[in-house]
Formats: C-alpha cells, sequence, structure tokens
C-alpha cells in the first residue's frame, strides 16, 4: 500500500515549496518523489527512516532541505522503531536523557526551517547523544 502526503521543502532559492510523496505502508519501504518542477525520484531501503535519509542526501546537494520532524538533527530511529513503524515513527531525544515512548514523532510531522538539519548534523547528534547517555551509566 502507498500512502500519498504532501510535505513542504526549502529550495535553492529559498523559497517553500509543497512536493507530493508517495510513501510505502508496508514492506518493502520506499519513497516516490514528486516535485512540481515534474521530476520524480525513487528511494528504497530497509525502512522509511533510512529512505528518507538517503533522499535527503540526493537532494541536500541541490539546495533542497525538508521541512519535517525526520530533518531534524535531534531524531534518532531505533531498530524497535524501525522494526514497528518500518522506520516512520522515530524518537526526539535530549543529551544525557534516554529515548522513551513519549518522544515518539512521525518523521513527516511538520518542522519549522530553524530547527531543520543536514544529514550529516542529524549522524552527528545522535553520536553526541549516545555518548551523553552512555557516560551517564
Amino acid at each position: 500500500m502507498i500512502e500519498e502526503i504532501t510535505i513542504k521543502v526549502f529550495s535553492g532559492n529559498g523559497c517553500a515549496t509543497d512536493i507530493f510523496l508517495g510513501v510505502s505502508t508496508e514492506y518493502p519501504w520506499f519513497l516516490n518523489i514528486i516535485h512540481p518542477e515534474k521530476w520524480a525520484r525513487w528511494y528504497e531501503a530497509p525502512d522509511l527512516f533510512s529512505a528518507f535519509q538517503n533522499m535527503r542526501l540526493d537532494l541536500e546537494k541541490e539546495g533542497i532541505r525538508f521541512l519535517c520532524i525526520g530533518a531534524c538533527p535531534d531524531v534518532i530511529a531505533s531498530g524497535l522503531s524501525r522494526n514497528m513503524s518500518g522506520g516512520r515513527k522515530v524518537y526526539a531525544i535530549r543529551h544525557g536523557e534516554q529515548a522513551d515512548s513519549r518522544n515518539i514523532v512521525d518523521i513527516f510531522d511538520y518542522a519549522p526551517p530553524e530547527r531543520i538539519g543536514t544529514v550529516q548534523q542529524q549522524r552527528d547528534f545522535a553520536a553526541r547523544w549516545l555518548a551523553s547517555v552512555t557516560h551517564r551509566r
């Protein structure tokens, strides 16, 4: 099954634009992005969070940033969230605090531009967070 959603992106020119995503709701996990400028791309991965990161890595080169929770540096997908939701539900994390069910968010929910980061910033934040919770034990 495929769910069709609309999310906002910032283009290289700094304008917000709506794009359309086809999101698989079951395995195999994929995203199909359709941009108003009449191009489309397909991303498949072991889970939706990974597919979304691959899509972001590709489109960051073109200056495109996604205005959604999954593009915030302070979110991670755990093994459990990948298994239970296909990586669509992830944890919003804070340094020094364990991730728990109160912090579960949907990667496609809106996030304002000032919260958005790159995939590398997200990976770096996750590594720092992991070190912060590991050292507290």
